[in-house]
């Protein structure tokens, strides 16, 4: 096939244009380049992850996986966290589609898994079990079993649904669920508690992070590590054990029970819900792209109130909740509040 007549090369280009077929054969060497990167991305996201489970930078005499991320590739640390996470996020995907009965767990998960984007891999962080539940449903509605080829697609195809999901805006229905479902509000808590604590970190380093995020009481720390892993796998384990108050003795040194420390729980989750159920109402007018005074004007016009009341700065407060999780900072403007009134 000849080049096109009606395109000369002109001063400027780097190259002559190409034809067709030269064009077609480019974009295939461009395609199998970009799958070959993605390829590469996922054996050194496993191997990072390797390396971070093994502190070789102890071994190597680093003073930390800062220094050692930094010192030997040239990387930052939140440049090799990410690629920690996308390494869990891959061996948790894996699992959950061995756990399905899809692949086998001598499976090639490379060859699987090899097509997704580092940028994918962030997205789906903690959707592992939603990605694997549709692969399972897609094959079950083509009938058959797949094929590697086909498991591949069906994988990519699941991963971009979970994306997209991730990316659409909620309902008014969605955004808001109601005030009688603690598992949800319990999910919302734990994506707080792993903003702060990622999944790739042992139980004692989320301990630890949480502890530093402010999470600075045992009851506090004690929840935090429930939600969280409540939202990471969806273990009920550690969430039953808190709501149970199994933490504490069956009866206190100052004359309480352990069924007093069960309903004052019980009593404070319901409060925390109402605010959270609050806060995104709030969120549907004031948006979070709004900062505080941006949201405090848009709350008091939509309430017909002045923007420097104390009701406009509570729904404020309330909202900032909503979009932190930080409940605490909540309680403590209250006080100041209170304090003035």
């Amino acid at each position: 096939m000849s080049k096109d007549p009606a395109r000369e090369p002109v001063e400027g280009d780097l190259v002559a244009p190409l034809d067709e077929a030269e064009a077609r054969a480019l974009t295939d060497e461009i395609r199998a380049a970009i799958k070959g990167v993605k390829a590469a991305t996922g054996r050194l996201a496993a191997a990072v992850r390797r390396a971070h489970q093994a502190r070789v930078w102890v071994t190597l005499g680093y003073p930390s996986w800062k220094a050692y991320a930094k010192a030997e590739f040239g990387i930052g640390r939140s440049h090799a966290y990410r690629l920690v996470d996308q390494a869990v996020t891959a061996e948790q995907l894996a699992a959950a589609l061995v756990e399905l009965g899809l692949t086998s767990p001598a499976g090639d998960d490379a060859l699987l898994l090899g097509d997704l984007s580092g940028r994918a891999w962030r997205e789906i962080q903690n959707r592992a079990h939603d990605v694997a539940a549709l692969v399972a449903d897609r094959a079950a509605e083509s009938g058959g079993t797949p094929d590697v080829e086909q498991l591949r697609a069906l994988i990519v195809r699941a991963v971009d649904e979970v994306r997209a999901e991730e990316s659409r805006p909620a309902t008014p229905e969605e955004a808001v669920p109601t005030v009688d479902d603690p598992d949800a509000f319990a999910h919302w808590e734990g994506t707080i508690a792993l903003r702060h604590a990622p999944a790739h970190l042992t139980e004692t380093e989320a301990s630890a992070a949480l502890h530093v995020a402010g999470y600075d009481t045992e009851t506090r720390l004690t929840h935090a590590m429930a939600v969280r892993a409540f939202a990471l796998d969806g273990n009920r384990d550690q969430l039953q054990a808190f709501r149970a108050a199994l933490d504490v003795p069956e009866q206190g040194g100052h004359g309480y029970s352990r069924q007093h420390v069960v309903a004052g729980r019980a009593l404070v989750e319901q409060l925390q819900m109402a605010c959270w159920r609050q806060g995104m109402l709030y969120l549907e007018i004031a948006p979070s792209r709004l900062p505080d005074r941006a949201a405090a004007r848009v709350l008091a016009a939509a309430f017909g109130e002045d923007p420097q009341s104390i009701t406009t700065a509570e729904r404020v407060e309330v909202r900032r909740y909503a979009i932190t999780g930080d409940f605490q900072a909540y309680e403590e403007w209250e006080n100041r509040a209170l304090a003035r009134a």
